[in-house]
Formats: C-alpha cells, structure tokens, sequence
C-alpha cells in the first residue's frame, strides 16, 4: 500500500512533468544534461513535499524549487557529493509528453534560443510558456509583477530576433 506522501507526489508529478521539464530545456542544452536536472528537481520536491505549507500555490512552490534547483545545478555543473535519493520504485512516473518530429525540431530550435538568453531571462521565458501567470513569476523570480511585463517584452522582441532575423538594410 502507498502512503500518502507517495500518492500525492504521483499527483504533483503527473500534473507537473511536461513544464518541469521544459524549464530543465530553458537551463540546459543537453538532453541528458536536462534529465539530470529534472530528477534533482524531482528528489527535491520528493524530500521537501511534507513541508509545503500552503502560504502559495503548489504550482508556485514547485517552480521557486525548480529554478533553485536550476540554478544550483548550472553554476555548479551538478553536485555529485550530495546524497543520492531513490524515488519509491511503487510509483507509476510516465515518460515527458511525446511530440510529432515537426514539433520537435520546433521546441528544439525555441529552446535553443531561449537558453542563450541571460539567467533571468530564461526563467521568465521559460515559465511564460507554461502560462505562468505575471504575478507568480515575479514570485518565483523576486521581481515586480510589473518588471516581468516588461521583460516579458523584451524577451519576446529577442526571441521573435533570434527565430527570425531580419536582414538589415532593406
């Protein structure tokens, strides 16, 4: 039998994993490189579920965990030294969502753009796509709600730049 702590992971998990891993995309340009960081990120939420108070959003916890945990990884290319944690083998944990080779090669090229933005903008960037509301990714963040519309603009003038030069001087 399941304890709780395992059947509300597999419900956090369930509703999470495609943006989780999206945001791993944001980060990091290696698939495998991405794996790794959405397990730590998965550890993370594993070890700290009991201790979610409910003073913000599930969604909100879970994302301010996973951009820590972003962060840590990719200023410190991963600490091996930690304590390795094994997820409970009972859980039924499905793979990502799977997507048509187009909408591959789409994502592929989107975060790949994205990851050379700067730090905060990946973030921002990353969340926005999940449909993370302003206010949560200021949150998440620590910046105003109304300096992520700001460079929620500034961001997608870069990307639209990046995804479609203009040739100059027509």
């Amino acid at each position: 039998m399941r304890s709780q702590k395992e059947l509300d992971f597999e419900s956090l998990y369930q509703s999470h994993k495609d943006k989780i891993y999206r945001l791993c995309l944001g980060f990091v340009r290696e698939k495998e490189l991405a794996n790794d960081l959405f397990q730590e990120i998965l550890i993370k939420i594993w070890r700290h579920l009991e201790s979610f108070k409910g003073e913000s959003d599930i969604s909100t916890w879970i994302y301010r965990i996973a951009y820590n945990t972003a962060l840590t990884f990719t200023t410190k290319e991963k600490k091996k030294a930690e304590k390795q944690t094994e997820l409970p083998e009972s859980l039924d944990l499905a793979e990502p969502e799977n997507f048509s080779k187009e909408q591959e090669i789409q994502l592929q090229q989107l975060y790949r753009a994205i990851s050379e933005l700067n730090e905060l903008d990946r973030i921002i960037a990353t969340l926005l796509l999940e449909g993370t509301p302003y206010k949560s990714i200021g949150e998440i963040t620590g910046i105003s709600e109304n300096y992520v519309a700001v460079k929620v603009n500034r961001i997608k003038a870069a990307l639209t730049q990046k995804l479609n030069p203009q040739p100059h001087g027509n």
